[in-house]
């Protein structure tokens, strides 16, 4: 049904989100998830680490890569501030380890600039090795110790915050997907209606890739 109602409304999915590398936990376990991204159409997986042993989780990334490639599909790491690949350079480091065409990076405006990186870094980075892009914005500065509160609940739409986002679309590849990630809990439980706030951000966002 839900096949039928994307191909119904021209829509489709660009990232499978949720496969995260866990300490004691094999990604070979997660197959039958990554079938069903495959039978909706994803065009890639996405992954964040959360195991401390960099080595361990390279492995663990390779094989993700291995197996979304079975299946016609992308696999991207996400670096975040609080994440085990905590910074651009960690995930370059990934990518050198798994050297694939089909794995590469996920570049979320927030957690590039708020982990200290700059456009001029972005724009060093071989345009192949990002496939895909978030969007939202944020105050400018260093994460400090609330940020995945704040990454998972206190987003803003762009052009609400401080970060340069004109640059960094400017910095990405021409033709990989940008997506949105702007949760707000603050802005649900005032009771702004999710119609207005999506829109307003989606119109933000395209103004920017226009």
């Amino acid at each position: 049904e839900m096949i039928a109602l994307m191909a119904d409304r021209g829509v489709s999915i660009s990232l499978g989100e949720g496969f995260a590398i866990r300490p004691g936990a094999s990604i070979r376990d997660r197959a039958g998830d990554m079938d069903l991204m495959a039978e909706l159409g994803a065009r890639g997986l996405g992954a964040v680490s959360m195991e401390a042993d960099q080595a361990r989780a390279a492995d663990e990334l390779a094989l993700l890569a291995d197996m979304a490639a079975e299946r016609d599909m992308l696999a991207t790491i996400e670096f975040a501030p609080g994440q085990a690949v905590a910074t651009l350079d960690q995930a370059l480091a990934m990518g050198r380890h798994v050297a694939s065409p089909t794995f590469g990076l996920l570049v979320d405006a927030m957690h590039l600039f708020r982990s200290g990186s700059t456009v001029a870094d972005l724009a060093a980075i071989n345009p192949a090795h990002i496939l895909y892009a978030q969007l939202c914005d944020a105050p400018a500065g260093p994460p400090g110790d609330a940020y995945m509160g704040e990454a998972m609940f206190a987003r803003r739409a762009p052009g609400d915050g401080e970060l340069p986002l004109a640059d960094f679309v400017a910095g990405l590849p021409a033709d990989i997907p940008i997506g949105l990630e702007v949760p707000n809990l603050a802005a649900a439980q005032a009771g702004q209606p999710d119609h207005d706030r999506i829109g307003r951000a989606v119109a933000a966002a395209r103004a920017l890739i226009s």
